[in-house]
């Protein structure tokens, strides 16, 4: 039996934005390996550091991601085509013959570019996330042949609220339009003082802009075949085209390769909240079944669909149990050169967080850029940890907090699949087993993000940096309890006493040992 999606994507061309990041590249990938037939995937792309956007695509192409095509389907790589643009340019920056192409071409819009930074400036984030879907959708309606039009969004544009539907929730006096052109004509510090009333309950600007673009497209694009497709923290990957490949430290990759470095060691959260995580392979392979059956169910509705992609509901899993993952993995294939042995905890109590990061982060940190000092080194510990509290503050609201998402469109959707698109295709979190993946999304983090050697013979090496580090920890403590006792021991008679009797017999059990060992 021919797979529906399969069939669908052969001889479609695709505009793609957000093609050079984390979910784009994944996206690309799969349509490539998958759907070998597809047309041309005119990807949005700008020069970035002195490279072309042709010189970056020919990066991204040489990644591990991408060795199943290079390998088994190399000629597929050339229907990417890298159109020069930039969303915050007026047209998107797109050139008036690319505008050609794309119009008399193109068959499939998938949104995918966004910022994705938690404390992005409101007037930018709203020039990128509002404003290149205002542009977008323009384009959209001067295409000729156009059969889908995917907008990624995110399962946290209405965190505001504990219990989300898949529904468009209305922005009361807060109009994506008018915003835009405020940014128009207030400065940025005029800006920066309305982010507040502007975020509400929201955490930062970037879920209030996720809810504005959304809040547009149900207004002014509701006529165009539509779709919102809404995940929720995505993560490293399951099994497509491999377990564990992440590229970047967004998300809690960032917390786990600092809890695993033994610089995180404490955490402001709740650990018996669920960790609404995805990989992001379900993402693409839901993303490429909503394209398809967006074409299919656009003459049969009046209003868009949204789609939730989140795992708690069908397949629950704490930060708590992630924690004992993270630790016995840690311990078995540590990281190299780390700073402290790994470990981590989470808590809801302001000074109990306060008291550990003095003394588990600030104090260690104020050591070792001591030493650096004496050794004549630049100091960076202190600056370390600024940038990792500033980091995990960020993610804190979605540790302290739990969420409920209705997932009925989700689940409509995989029962439209065929038996053979639900193995390729597959997206059903109940498939997913947390104590597989967690330990391949470390292993990745290694790998691909800090480029570690895999060996085992580098994984000894590394196990016995941690025994050594496990060694000093256990005899700084003895001594400083041995110090701390004798300061209290010698103010009293009956103490010194037994403090040098404790000693001898000590010293006589290191003796009997020695002994023992030399017979």
């Amino acid at each position: 039996m021919e797979s529906q999606i399969v069939q669908f994507f052969t001889g479609k061309s695709i505009f793609l934005t957000g093609g050079t990041g984390f979910l784009g590249k994944c996206l690309i990938e799969k349509i490539l390996r998958s759907c070998p037939d597809v047309g041309n995937i005119y990807m949005l792309c700008r020069g970035k550091k002195g490279k072309s956007p042709q010189e970056r695509l020919n990066v991204i192409f040489q990644e591990d991601l991408f060795e199943n095509v290079r390998t088994n389907n190399y000629l597929a790589l050339q229907k990417v085509v890298p159109v020069i643009g930039d969303v915050l340019e007026p047209n998107l920056g797109l050139s008036d013959s690319d505008v050609e192409t794309i119009q008399k071409k193109v068959n499939i819009f998938i949104h995918s570019a966004a910022t994705i930074r938690f404390d992005e400036h409101i007037k930018l984030a709203l020039r990128l996330n509002v404003g290149a879907v205002v542009q977008m959708v323009e384009l959209a309606r001067k295409t000729e042949n156009l059969v889908s039009f995917l907008h990624v969004s995110t399962a946290y544009s209405n965190c505001d609220r504990l219990n989300i539907e898949e529904i468009c929730y209305d922005m009361g006096e807060k109009d994506p339009l008018k915003l835009l052109h405020l940014c128009d004509w207030l400065d940025d510090d005029v800006m920066a003082g309305m982010t507040k009333p502007l975020l509400g309950d929201r955490p930062n600007t970037y879920c209030l802009t996720k809810a504005l673009a959304e809040s547009y497209l149900f207004k002014y694009a509701s006529d165009l075949p539509l779709a919102v497709f809404r995940p929720s923290i995505i993560g490293a990957t399951w099994k497509e085209p491999f377990s564990g490949w992440i590229d970047n430290y967004n998300g809690p990759s960032g917390i786990f390769v600092a809890i695993g470095k033994g610089v995180l060691r404490i955490l402001e959260g709740d650990v018996n909240k669920v960790a609404d995580i995805i990989p992001i392979d379900f993402c693409v392979n839901m993303i490429m079944s909503i394209t398809w059956y967006t074409s299919v169910i656009k003459p049969k509705v009046d209003t868009p669909l949204i789609y939730h992609c989140t795992s708690g509901e069908k397949k629950p899993f704490t930060w708590l149990e992630i924690g004992h993952i993270i630790l016995d993995c840690f311990q078995k294939n540590p990281y190299n050169q780390v700073f402290r042995r790994p470990n981590v905890n989470f808590t809801k109590n302001k000074f109990e967080l306060l008291y550990w990061k003095v003394v588990s982060h600030y104090i260690p940190a104020y050591i070792a850029d001591s030493v650096f000092i004496m050794l004549g080194k630049k100091t960076r510990m202190l600056y370390v940890y600024d940038k990792i509290h500033k980091a995990s503050e960020t993610f804190t609201f979605f540790i302290t907090k739990e969420w409920t998402w209705t997932d009925n469109n989700c689940n409509m959707l995989y029962s439209q699949l065929s038996d053979v698109d639900k193995k390729l295709f597959d997206f059903n979190v109940d498939n997913v087993d947390w104590n597989e993946y967690y330990p391949a999304y470390l292993s990745g983090t290694k790998k691909f993000i800090l480029k570690e050697d895999m060996s085992e013979t580098q994984l000894e090496i590394a196990r016995q940096q941690q025994m050594k580090l496990r060694n000093i920890r256990y005899i700084s403590v003895t001594v400083l309890i041995l110090l701390l006792s004798r300061f209290v021991f010698m103010r009293s008679p009956v103490f010194r006493n037994l403090w040098f009797k404790t000693l001898r017999l000590i010293v006589s059990l290191l003796r009997y040992i020695r002994l023992t060992i030399v017979s």
